[in-house]
């Protein structure tokens, strides 16, 4: 891929993660476009994590799409059933808002190539828009770390600029939207994080900022980071320490495989 095709790709939470991270690791997965396959954890506990965490997506989509979720066959199947009936006793799909679970949204305007795909969006009858994102590994949510993740940076300004297609009026400010993390092993524990104008200001210029730092390197500048506690969380460890991916990085267990499918917002 050229640093012309740089400039036509969509940018997601996992691809400025993945430049924060490591400029290296970025250009691997997001110019290079190299695939690593599914058994790229070692430990098997962190494997068998991410394939309930996916289960979980699945299932809750199922759910907030008004399908049936059915009862599950085997132990990890019924502990996924018990997970999803904490997450309806914690966000009901009843009357007071509509449920749009899975929902891609994205913007091409003003220099700014924005993809994000959410877990589920509740919108309430008076316009206001919800964000919820389930997160499945076995660590409590830190609101103080989630407040200034990447994720929560992008989800919200992007549905501010964007979502105006979900409301009544066309359009949401700021203090419409709000989002919410949830995990069904600490489901007394969620983290719920309102938004502002001055947020939303300070957020359009960090992802300008970051989007413009990428677009400006040259090949050569993308290059392996120096703090090498985060290669123990990367997959590309193998081609450059020999050594294999010990565990996701922290939050991003449930985004792994998911990550992928938003490679396709990137055309190698």
């Amino acid at each position: 891929m050229t640093k012309h095709d740089i400039k036509d790709l969509y940018f997601s939470q996992l691809a400025l993660g993945a430049f924060d991270s490591c400029y290296l690791k970025f250009r691997r997965r997001y110019i290079d476009g190299l695939y690593w396959p599914g058994n790229w954890v070692t430990k098997e506990e962190y494997r068998e994590a991410i394939e309930l965490g996916q289960l979980f997506h699945l299932l809750a989509q199922r759910y907030y799409s008004g399908l049936p979720v059915g009862e599950g066959q085997g132990e990890e199947a019924q502990r996924v059933i018990r997970w999803i009936r904490a997450m309806a006793d914690f966000c009901p799909r009843d009357n007071s808002g509509i449920y749009l679970p899975e929902q891609e949204l994205r913007i091409n305007r003003e220099g700014l190539r924005l993809v994000a795909k959410y877990d589920l969006l509740k919108i309430l009858p008076d316009g206001r828009a919800v964000i919820y994102d389930w997160k499945t590994n076995d660590r409590p949510l830190k609101e103080a770390y989630l407040a200034h993740h990447i994720q929560t940076i992008l989800y919200r300004y992007l549905l501010v600029r964007a979502g105006g297609i979900y409301t009544p009026i066309g359009q949401l400010k700021p203090e419409d939207v709000s989002m919410v993390y949830w995990n069904p092993r600490y489901p007394n524990q969620p983290v719920s994080l309102a938004y502002n104008e001055k947020k939303y200001q300070s957020d359009e210029k960090n992802i300008r900022q970051k989007i413009k730092d990428i677009e400006s390197r040259s090949y050569a500048e993308f290059y392996a980071t120096s703090n090498v506690k985060n290669c123990a969380h990367c997959e590309y460890s193998p081609l450059c320490h020999g050594q294999p991916m010990i565990e996701p990085p922290e939050g991003e267990e449930d985004e792994l495989e998911l990550a992928w499918d938003e490679i396709e917002e990137y055309t190698f």
